[in-house]
């Protein structure tokens, strides 16, 4: 199946999902904040986290060929320390930690968001991706800055670090939002389908972060846009003859990971003292955060090693 295709589907599911949660919403069906944190928390436990879960493969592939049959006493150790230096900083120096987080995730969403359609190098393609990924946190901050404060607060992130950036909060969506369509149409200006499909992406992206909660608004592009491109890439890798079958050895594969990121992401909701929402968002945001510094790295080292 082409990856255009696939794209229409994911877009489809994207918008039949969203409508309905809109319209739950709008009648005042769901109304219980906790209710839908938990759910965006499942959400990204079950589809979000397994775009990572081969990531042991990956460091197999990258560390066997050099060190054999141990492979593994430098891989789990070594991406197990990386994500304990993310959570150990986050508690040390929160807002630096956020900020590098954010700049960091910005380019890995759009980076990746942006290969699933077309292969590209160069600064000014790692800039429009960079403006694809940072979309999302100018959104948020635009559309639904009270929320954002009330995250970043959550994050420990102190009121007066980012109450500065307020007044332009306009300012910095529209820029990001205008600069990223013009980097668009010159890198696709030879491929206008693939231009079209980005850009109806990015409505739907928009829609969804003006009309539904934060968390979920963002939950829904973690899940359907950003993973599930991952997830088509690496089920090719495992059957680049059938992808159906691809999927069934990734769903396996990623089983045993995703299980083991959901006990700890539990283990640390029940170790927190605050509020079960304020929990909820730090094992969602700072648990993120642990797991994208190793996995950006794997990826990196995967493309070089061809």
């Amino acid at each position: 199946m082409e990856n255009k295709k696939i794209h229409y589907l994911m877009l489809l599911v994207f918008s039949i999902f969203g409508l309905i949660n809109f319209f739950l919403i709008k009648n005042n069906i769901i109304v219980d904040n906790l209710k839908l944190l938990i759910f965006c928390f499942f959400m990204i436990l079950i589809l979000g986290v397994s775009h990572g879960a081969l990531d042991n493969f990956r460091g197999k592939n990258l560390f066997q060929p050099i060190l054999k049959k141990n492979w593994f006493i430098l891989f789990y150790p070594g991406y197990i320390l990386l994500s304990l230096i993310v959570i150990f900083c986050w508690t040390i120096f929160p807002t630096i930690t956020l900020l590098l987080f954010l700049i960091i995730a910005s380019y890995h969403f759009g980076e990746e968001d942006l290969r699933f359609f077309f292969e590209s190098k160069g600064y000014f393609f790692y800039f429009v991706s960079f403006l694809k990924g940072s979309l999302i946190i100018t959104l948020s901050f635009h559309y639904s800055h009270e929320t954002t404060a009330v995250f970043f607060e959550y994050l420990m992130v102190p009121k007066i670090e980012y109450e500065k950036l307020t007044e332009f909060k306009s300012l910095l969506f529209s820029a990001n939002l205008i600069f990223l369509i013009i980097g668009l149409i010159y890198l696709l200006r030879k491929q206008i389908n693939k231009l079209v499909l980005i850009l109806f992406e990015i409505i739907f992206i928009l829609l969804s972060f003006i009309y539904l909660p934060l968390i979920l608004a963002f939950s829904m592009y973690f899940c359907f846009l950003h993973s599930s491109k991952h997830i088509v890439g690496l089920a090719k890798e495992l059957d680049s003859l059938n992808i159906k079958n691809g999927f069934k050895l990734f769903i396996v594969k990623a089983v045993p990971l995703t299980l083991l990121t959901a006990f700890f992401a539990f283990l640390s909701l029940y170790f927190l003292d605050q509020n079960i929402n304020e929990n909820i968002i730090k094992v969602i945001f700072i648990g993120l955060a642990s797991l994208t510094l190793p996995h950006i790295l794997l990826e990196i080292l995967n493309r070089k090693n061809g």
